[in-house]
């Protein structure tokens, strides 16, 4: 999305940090910024689901800007 010029801000979850550091070094962008969440997701009670998406609200949008920016 970005190399299209589009603001994307990626959300993974701890296990998959370092194939999302693999996946952005891939592309050419090592230095890539995205936010973790905790895992697992689909075993989560959705009350906890929805803090740690509240938790994470400011930071989806101050990369997005970033992005949108750059």
């Amino acid at each position: 999305m970005e190399k299209l010029g589009l603001p994307a801000a990626v959300v993974c979850t701890e296990p998959f940090a370092s194939s999302a550091r693999a996946m952005a070094t891939a592309q050419g962008m090592p230095d890539y910024p995205f936010i973790l969440l905790p895992h697992p997701i689909a075993a989560t009670e959705i009350q906890t689901l929805q803090k740690w998406a509240d938790n994470v609200t400011d930071q989806v949008v101050r990369l997005l800007i970033d992005q949108g920016t750059t």
